[in-house]
């Protein structure tokens, strides 16, 4: 098993003037990480992040999943006549799941290969345009 480092760690958001934000790892097992942003008030409303690593059958291969859930809440406005205002609700939610599948057979030079092509192609513009100006590409 690889070491998974607990330490927080930061990272921007696609804001056109870009801001960090910080991430505190909140629970671990031997398989799963999770990290949740720092200085968030609700845990409803927190971004987190998880690393597991899922059980294959038949033990040929590895599987790692990244998971970043990105909860969006509804806009809490207003008092009753008691002063009270609501708590907030769950809008809805973002979520990127990355599954990278690795057989045991893999070299390292392969693993870092199959990660970098994971990590890089989402930063050419025919795969993150559509998703995040929400229309196919032609």
């Amino acid at each position: 098993m690889s070491a998974v480092d607990f330490a927080p760690f930061g990272i921007n958001d696609g804001l056109a003037t870009p801001v960090a934000h910080t991430f505190d790892c909140v629970d671990h097992g031997s398989d799963n990480w999770i990290w949740r942003e720092a200085g968030t008030s609700s845990l409803l409303g927190a971004t987190q992040i998880s690393l597991t690593k899922l059980k294959v059958k038949g033990g040929q291969l590895e599987k790692w999943r990244v998971k970043v859930y990105l909860p969006a809440l509804e806009t809490v406005t207003g008092q009753n006549s008691d002063g009270y205002t609501a708590g907030a609700k769950l809008a809805y939610s973002l979520t990127s799941v990355t599954d990278i599948i690795i057989p045991f057979r893999a070299t390292i030079q392969q693993r870092k290969d199959v990660l970098a092509y994971a990590r890089n192609v989402l930063g050419i513009a025919g795969f993150y345009v559509p998703i995040q100006e929400g229309f196919a590409p032609k």
